[in-house]
């Protein structure tokens, strides 16, 4: 007599197989997703860098500042802020946020505080206006990154645009300390328009002198 129903041990084989290759591909597809986020925020950090080149090429090789302050008669109080500024040259706003980063609202990158003067400082804080001429090895030098931690380089500060550099302090809320949001990893655009994923401990972390990624 023909058989035409599994029998109780071979359905739960059957399922067996199907656990054992579900916990093998699941990781897989996960890591995939990862890689495919990384490469979306990497593309973004390529325009921004492209736009922030393109802003300095038009104001006479000056560099994009961080935030500048409100002008006389705006009573909003309110920065405005580099991403802001490059926006004609980006012509978008979703390549400010990193697909990785859930926590930030509006941005995920922030520009190297040591090369991009923040004139929304108080003057004694004020690092002055940089030239691109200033800047001796651009392929060295960091534009910008994945940003929104503290100094424990754990806790959470979302939407900070200014990356600032090991030795400096978090001196006003959109400060913040290099995120790596991508398998440990933090993807970085650099003063010569390349992007890369690096380690805090490739750049951040016990580097001599310790701010030699960011400075001229």
């Amino acid at each position: 007599m023909k058989r035409n129903a599994f029998t109780l041990i071979e359905l739960l084989v059957v399922i067996a197989i199907i656990a054992i290759l579900a916990a093998i591909l699941f990781p897989i597809f996960s890591q995939a997703r990862a890689k495919a986020r990384q490469a979306v925020c990497l593309s973004n950090e390529k325009q921004l860098a492209m736009g922030v080149l393109m802003y300095t090429q038009d104001y006479d090789e000056t560099l994009t500042p961080v935030a500048i302050r409100p002008p006389n008669g705006d009573t909003s109080n309110t920065q405005y802020l580099w991403s802001t500024l490059i926006e004609p040259y980006t012509k978008s706003k979703e390549i400010r946020r990193c697909p990785q980063d859930s926590r930030s609202l509006a941005n995920s990158y922030g520009l190297n505080e040591l090369i991009f003067p923040d004139l929304s400082d108080p003057e004694e804080l004020e690092t002055g206006i940089t030239k691109l001429a200033d800047i001796t090895h651009t392929a060295d030098t960091l534009m910008l990154g994945d940003i929104g931690l503290a100094d424990d380089l754990l806790t959470d500060r979302p939407d900070s645009y200014k990356m600032v550099s090991p030795s400096f302090p978090l001196n006003d809320p959109v400060d913040g300390r290099p995120n790596p949001r991508h398998q440990d990893f933090v993807d970085l655009g650099f003063m010569d328009g390349h992007t890369k994923a690096m380690k805090l401990e490739q750049f951040y972390k016990n580097q001599t002198p310790p701010d030699k990624w960011f400075t001229r």
